[in-house]
């Protein structure tokens, strides 16, 4: 056995985006660590309820991916959350907070003693890494999963029978769940209709897509629950399709298409391998067959309205206005941004002189007044009971009770909280509520406005039914990518921003500063005595620490200035447009700010190294390289003080 550096790791491990390479240096340092024979590595996988296995060397040929529990050694280690060892084998599993990440397995261990000693210390080290793999991988899953949602927007313009959109389609979901035959079944009637096949990535003509088994799947979508085939042979109803035994097809996986007049159809994944589907596949498959139902609902309504070939001109219209929706819908995941555009869109197409968008908060405690055109400012103001600008207001809660559908309105029905000034002398007359609804939950309402009494005809009822069910799936979309992007920013503790998002604001900042010869500050906090502090008053008790200080950092920076936390119990500042006087003077200022905060209650204080660029270096990594000698020169000399070229700092 030898020593591993886990500083020069833990480096090269952030430094890595690629798992493979990371998995390499992990065994690499576990085989080194423990002087083990071979070494695995696995990531935790939840959404397919698996460890996927990223690198191993020596030993034995290892198993791609393993099934939680007690089957396997890694398996059986990370259910139950220890060290687990079988004569030379060992396996560790990893976890970062509370959360699984992983399991480290070596293989020929001449002392397992000795090397679960020393794969210790490495674990924190490869937990981290593979904690960010994590999120890497569930990011790439998400927008995987975004670019589904916005190739399903292209159905609205390239109609159920569009072969470059479900050829997109089936890419994309290709990407998200492994099949080897891929179907979509429509019920229309008492008929059972293929939109779209796909046998072995080759598309297929609908009218040569149809098996003896489709009524059969028909029955089992009709329970409206998302369900699988383990082995087709052993289903009675699914045995006697001789074309699937022929091709030797075994599990299915399907999920009905959802809508608000119930079931209309199924999505089919077919599987050679028996067993492939699990319940763990079922989330993603309804998520892909609702978003699927939706589109398709949409679809077939304008189908039905083009059929139907009334009023040709106004047809047109409505046609044209949910394709501009449908366009404006996927030219950003910004939520403000795309709900101005669509709301300028439809009042600009049907006609209506002001419109205005509430968000339902997630706590369901009320609206937000998202976005706003044509009301009267102080309207707003008084709604909002906020500070108002041209064309927006701040985000608070309002009571309203609006409809679960869409609903008209004037002076005699106003719906509950709406203010009947509104509708007063040379105002408006008429209104309409449209509920934005995604899988058949509100996540918002759309107001709009007229100066006239003209009712909505059936045309314009469908079309703003449509454009409700767009907009209420751009809102989901919005919130999920906000809230893949916050994982992938913010410290999930302290709500500051990561190491990983710092120095990219680092970097930008220094290339500004170089362009434009100013100077600039980066301040490195250390908890005092953090340890003692949570080994007296418990975990909680220092978790809150961490946020207090967090929070205070914050507070005492100005908004052009960014905070982060750097790791454990150290923060990281940038302070802008800061000599070495200035950025002294923000350190002192948080570092007494702190201080008087254990003048209230038992509240640790905090030690500051600071480096200032250019003085102090001239890239992140010696600037903050300068910082940390700073910071350990202040531990040394007695902690709660600022430290700056070796010497103690009080502002000027």
């Amino acid at each position: 056995m030898s020593s591993v550096n886990l500083a020069a790791l833990a480096a090269q491990l952030a430094a890595v985006e690629d798992p493979g390479h990371a998995g390499e240096l992990i065994v690499e340092a576990v085989i080194t660590a423990t002087g083990a024979a071979g070494a695995r590595v696995y990531l935790v996988h939840r959404s397919e309820g698996v460890l996927v296995c990223l690198a191993s060397k020596g030993g034995s040929p290892p198993e791609k991916r393993l099934a939680f529990g007690e089957g396997t050694l890694p398996g059986l280690a990370l259910q139950r959350q220890s060290t687990v060892q079988a004569g030379t084998e060992l396996a560790v599993p990893l976890f970062f907070g509370e959360r699984g990440v992983g399991v480290l397995a070596a293989e020929g261990v001449k002392d397992p003693v000795a090397a679960e000693q020393e794969m210790a210390p490495l674990g924190g080290v490869v937990a981290l890494a593979l904690a960010h793999l994590m999120v890497r991988q569930e990011m790439l899953e998400q927008w995987r999963f975004l670019e589904v949602i916005t190739t399903l927007n292209w159905l609205i313009t390239s109609g159920l029978e569009s072969f470059e959109f479900y050829d997109a389609l089936h890419q994309l979901i290709k990407g998200l769940v492994e099949f080897d035959w891929m179907k979509v079944l429509v019920k229309e009637g008492n008929r059972i209709n293929v939109l779209a096949f796909f046998r072995d990535g080759e598309a297929v003509p609908p009218e040569e897509a149809a098996h003896a088994s489709d009524l059969a799947l028909q029955a089992r979508f009709l329970s409206g629950q998302p369900d699988t085939v383990e082995d087709l042979r052993a289903a009675p109803d699914l045995a006697g399709d001789s074309v699937l035994v022929a091709e030797g097809l075994r599990a299915i996986l399907l999920a009905p298409l959802l809508t608000r007049q119930g079931v209309i159809g199924g999505l089919c994944f077919y599987s050679r391998k028996t067993g492939k589907y699990t319940e763990h596949d079922f989330p993603l498959a309804q998520q892909l067959a609702g978003q699927l139902a939706m589109t398709i609902e949409n679809a077939l309504l304008i189908r039905e309205m083009s059929r139907k070939n009334q009023e040709i001109e106004e047809s047109h219209r409505r046609l044209a206005t949910i394709n501009a929706i449908a366009e404006t819908l996927t030219r950003s995941l910004e939520l403000e941004e795309v709900l101005r555009e669509v709301l300028a869109k439809v009042m600009e197409v049907i006609n209506w002189d002001a419109g205005v968008v509430f968000l339902r908060q997630e706590e369901e405690k009320g609206f937000v007044f998202a976005v706003h055109r044509g009301l009267p400012v102080d309207y707003v103001a008084s709604l909002t009971e906020s500070r108002r600008s041209r064309d927006k207001v701040s985000n608070v809660p309002v009571r309203f009770s609006f409809p679960e559908e869409i609903a008209e309105f004037d002076a005699t029905n106003l719906p509950g909280g709406l203010d009947a000034s509104l509708f007063s002398a040379g105002s408006f007359q008429f209104g309409v509520v449209v509920p934005l609804k995604h899988k058949d939950e509100i996540r918002g309402v759309l107001l709009l406005f007229r100066r006239t009494r003209q009712r909505l005809n059936e045309g314009e009822r469908k079309v703003l039914e449509a454009v409700g069910n767009q907009i209420g799936v751009a809102v989901e979309n919005a919130r999920l990518y906000q809230k893949v992007k916050t994982m992938a920013e913010r410290d999930a503790l302290t709500g500051l921003y990561n190491r990983h998002k710092f120095f990219a604001v680092l970097e930008a900042e220094l290339k500004r500063c170089s362009r434009h010869q100013s100077k600039c500050g980066v301040l490195l906090f250390d908890v005092d005595h953090f340890k003692d502090y949570n080994d007296t008053f418990g975990h909680l008790a220092g978790d809150e620490c961490l946020r207090k200080t967090g929070r205070i950092i914050q507070q005492s920076i100005r908004e052009t200035d960014t905070a982060a936390r750097y790791g454990g119990e150290e923060f990281v500042a940038l302070v802008v447009e800061a000599d070495a006087r200035n950025t002294i003077g923000v350190a002192e200022r948080l570092r007494r700010r702190l201080e008087a905060e254990g003048q209230k209650e038992p509240f640790p204080t905090v030690s500051v190294g600071v480096a200032v660029y250019p003085d102090d270096g001239l890239t992140a990594q010696e600037l903050l390289l300068t910082a940390d000698n700073a910071l350990y020169t202040a531990k040394r000399m007695g902690r709660n003080r600022t430290v700056w070229r070796g010497m103690v700092q009080t502002p000027a």
